[in-house]
């Protein structure tokens, strides 16, 4: 039997590797002369970053800086602030080879211990994950077309992303800031919150516009008072890339986020203004959609056949998520009263995604609610917990997420004390980023018509007829008769996927 089958590709995206990379952090440090003695620890906070990345053939390797920062009292009740970087060479084995790749580092903190040797002297070992998800495209085939053989096609229109371009951009911003008179000269930071607040993009002859809004919250020493002191300001910043490839077909999607803040006493002449720099990490991934016919299902009208499917899952465009969370906890001092609160905020940890049985998605993540606050000695406490953040997304109806790039920054917090010895702390959160949505769907690669075995037919009958139920479909008449769709939907005019009633259906049956 003579037939032929025409065939057109597809992209589908495929994880090359989802999984983590853990790195113990020791350090044994031992203060600087000019420092005074510890007396007690306040807080220990590992701050990790990720410096560097290149994927060769077959490994992924990332150089995995961790910041470790120590806030401490001396017996006199001097607050100190310690730091020191640290850095890690890191690989991972990719399996196989892939084409246009997508690769996601988020680098987390999971735990931090602090021993006391001495005044002098402590042991900090804690553990720091890198969770790494990298994606490809791979092609596939399906049959478009069919000639000859009675082959009978039924049809869908397919969007996919043809084409991808990821990129990763590194940006410095360095600005002097001027905290007013009220700021007295910066003599120790004790810790800076800073996230993005805005991030806007522009594509203008395959140059990349990104331009954005940076907050950062500063708790610090000054020179001349010895309580801490809060600031916040923000920071604008824009960039313009040479992306090749990229042009206005493209949907873009970015995802920014700081990496390392750095602040400096600059004015020598005005103790008032300090410089700040930003490290700043970019994430674009364009996505660039085609469409095409390609069959689902597929018989003969002239013999028996089998057809051969496979199942894919195809993504959509990403969809932007802006959503604003309003999270509360209590945090509770054990040893004493609190006199007054310094400062109390929060900082939202990794977020990552989790499919629901009624098909919606749930962002979840960690919060880590945080106050600077004097006990009934006047002298400085430090207090903590973790608390669960939840945000549920409305379900697709035929999608479903494949994974979520969404991170969350803490726009303002307010306290009251609830009792002599615990305070209750409100934050507004923005989660802002993308979800990437897919469906699973299946298509045909080959059809197989068998001339040993064909169809019975009755010469002697032209049309048959068969009375339909409202709401079936022409292509399931017209499979079950083993008679051609196109003539059943000439011959009654038909030109919906579904009945819209009850009716009565002329099945040619002469010529097929």
């Amino acid at each position: 039997m003579d037939y032929r089958l025409e065939k057109e590709s597809f992209t589908v995206s495929r994880k090359i590797f989802d999984g983590s990379v853990t790195q113990q952090v020791e350090l044994d440090y031992i203060l600087p002369d000019y420092y005074p003695e510890i007396f007690n620890i306040l807080s220990v906070r590992l701050i990790p970053s990720v410096e560097r990345r290149s994927l060769g053939a077959s490994r992924l390797d990332f150089e995995l800086g961790v910041l470790v920062k120590m806030v401490y009292l001396s017996e006199s009740g001097e607050v100190s602030a310690v730091e020191q970087s640290l850095s890690y060479g890191k690989s991972q084995e990719m399996p196989g080879t892939f084409k246009s790749p997508v690769i996601s580092i988020s680098a987390v903190p999971e735990s931090v211990g602090c021993k006391v040797v001495n005044k002098r002297r402590v042991d900090i070992k804690g553990v720091v994950s890198a969770y790494i998800l990298v994606l490809a495209d791979e092609e596939k085939e399906a049959v478009s077309r069919a000639v000859g053989g009675g082959i009978q096609l039924k049809r869908t229109l397919v969007t996919f992303p043809s084409k991808r371009i990821s990129v990763n951009k590194r940006i410095s911003v360095s600005e002097e800031i001027d905290l007013g008179s009220a700021c007295q000269g910066i003599k120790t930071v004790l810790r800076t919150n800073s996230a993005i607040t805005s991030l806007e993009k522009r594509i203008l002859s395959g140059k990349l516009l990104i331009k954005g809004e940076a907050e950062v919250a500063l708790l610090y020493l000054s020179s001349e008072k010895e309580e801490p002191q809060s600031v916040k300001f923000s920071l604008t910043f824009t960039q313009i890339s040479d992306v090749e490839g990229l042009d206005e077909h493209y949907d873009v999607s970015l995802s920014g986020a700081i990496t390392r803040t750095n602040i400096t006493q600059t004015g020598k002449s005005d103790p008032s203004i300090i410089g700040c720099e930003l490290a700043i990490e970019i994430d674009m991934l364009a996505m660039r959609f085609e469409s095409a016919e390609l069959a689902v299902d597929a018989y003969s009208t002239l013999c028996e056949s089998s057809v051969e499917l496979t199942t894919e899952r195809l993504e959509s465009a990403p969809i932007a998520v802006n959503e604003s969370k309003r999270e509360k906890t209590t945090l509770t001092y054990r040893d004493g009263e609190i006199s007054s609160v310094i400062f109390a905020g929060a900082e939202v940890g990794r977020i990552k995604e989790y499919g629901e049985k009624n098909g919606s998605t749930v962002l979840r993540g960690l919060i880590t609610f945080y106050a600077y606050a004097k006990n009934e000695d006047g002298r400085l406490i430090y207090l903590e917990t973790k608390e669960q953040l939840e945000l549920s997304l409305s379900a697709s109806e035929s999608e479903s997420c494949q994974r979520a790039q969404v991170r969350g920054a803490v726009l303002g917090s307010s306290y009251k004390l609830t009792a002599s010895n615990a305070l209750e702390i409100t934050v507004d959160i923005r989660l802002t980023g993308f979800i990437y949505e897919d469906c699973e769907k299946s298509f045909v690669i080959n059809v197989l018509p068998d001339d040993t075995k064909p169809l019975e037919s009755d010469s002697k009958t032209a049309i048959k007829l068969y009375f339909a139920k409202k709401g079936e479909e022409p292509w399931d008449i017209a499979k079950s008769c083993r008679a051609s769709l196109e003539a059943i939907s000439e011959e009654n005019e038909l030109d919906s996927e579904r009945l819209e009633e009850d009716r009565m259906i002329l099945i040619p049956l002469v010529g097929q």
